[in-house]
């Protein structure tokens, strides 16, 4: 487990202070994939290179299987820091080295034998389906090659944990999908906790199970995926959240709703899971004299469970709209008030 306790980092930067994290508490479990989200200065890359102490708290501790690695000798972290994989943005690869060097290197540092090391790099090889790659340079290779052998790297040594700093901002979308289910069948069949720190929520949407918001620092948002995505509480999350489940009435539709002189109200109703199957609608339409018209609608899946926003204009009177509304919650659907 990683735990962070009441963490806070301070950079002195022309003799001014820089409070890049402050006052963060978080775990992440054993074999969860746990992604932070933050725009560009949130604290992300700070807060993931606490991990293997590449950066030092100003306040706080970090604890990696509850040992606190900033009290460790430089030997015992060593040892830490051969338990922890990471990978980079920007691959980080040896340009005058073959593939085959290039994820031997944390092997020969280890003083494997040339027998051990070819063993488990042409393992690796093939684990990253690179194995016809071999003897190619890192230049003779595309981005998505280029990150598939930055992860052999980082697997090399077994870790337990797997450290992705924007692993996948260099990466056009397709073949950011591809990495993405590479890094998904690490988790699975090598059991490895995954950290991934990233400003695309398509990368947490389909990858993590567990996420925090970071935002100036703080972390203002966590929980699993779907709690955060399917009911977004601050601005920054509903920011990101839009990309990729929107639940906003499109302006065109909102313009002509502002020249409707009739009397309703806009309810947004979020369901989740066999919600989704009820046919909630049509029973409202069937069974109370108020006129329902869809105004937007959205499914999606979250972790193997479907998402749907339907955003509903109710016309009729206020008695009508809070016997739609008793009923809408009787059914344990989430659903709120929207204004133009």
């Amino acid at each position: 487990m990683i735990k962070f306790t009441d963490i806070s980092k301070t950079f002195i930067v022309k003799k001014q202070e820089i409070h890049a994290l402050q006052h963060i508490s978080l775990e992440i479990q054993d074999g969860d994939i746990f992604g932070v989200i933050g725009f560009s200065g949130a604290g992300k890359s700070t807060l993931l290179r606490m991990v293997n102490a590449l950066e030092s708290p100003t306040e706080g501790t970090v604890e990696i299987n509850g040992r606190d690695i900033n009290k460790l000798s430089f030997n015992e972290l060593r040892k830490v820091r051969k338990d922890i994989g990471m990978i980079f943005q920007q691959f980080n690869l040896l340009e005058s080295k073959t593939v085959y060097d290039n994820i031997a290197i944390p092997l020969v540092l280890k003083r494997m034998n040339k027998a051990d090391i070819e063993k488990r790099v042409s393992q690796l090889l093939d684990f990253v389906e690179l194995a016809d790659k071999r003897n190619a340079y890192p230049a003779q290779l595309s981005g998505g090659q280029k990150q598939r052998v930055g992860i052999a790297r980082a697997l090399s040594t077994d870790p337990s944990i797997l450290l992705c700093d924007e692993a996948t901002s260099a990466l056009d979308p397709e073949t950011t999908d591809s990495i993405l289910r590479l890094l998904e069948k690490i988790n699975k069949t090598l059991n490895i906790t995954i950290l991934v720190v990233t400003h695309e929520i398509n990368v947490i949407q389909h990858l993590c199970n567990q996420v925090a918001v970071m935002e100036r620092g703080h972390i203002v948002e966590t929980g699993s995926v779907l709690d955060v995505f399917s009911n977004p509480q601050q601005n920054i999350t509903k920011r990101f959240v839009r990309n990729v489940l929107p639940d906003t009435i499109p302006a065109s539709v909102a313009a002509k709703l502002k020249e409707d002189t009739r009397h309703y109200k806009i309810i947004k109703l979020r369901f989740l899971g066999d919600n989704v199957e009820e046919n909630i609608l049509y029973y409202i339409n069937k069974h109370f004299s108020a006129e329902t018209n869809m105004l937007f609608a959205s499914v999606n899946e979250l972790q193997k469970t479907v998402v749907g926003i339907f955003i509903l204009q109710i016309i009729g009177d206020n008695t009508e709209f809070d016997k739609i509304t008793a009923y809408i919650s009787e059914h344990n659907i989430q659903w709120q008030e929207v204004t133009l």
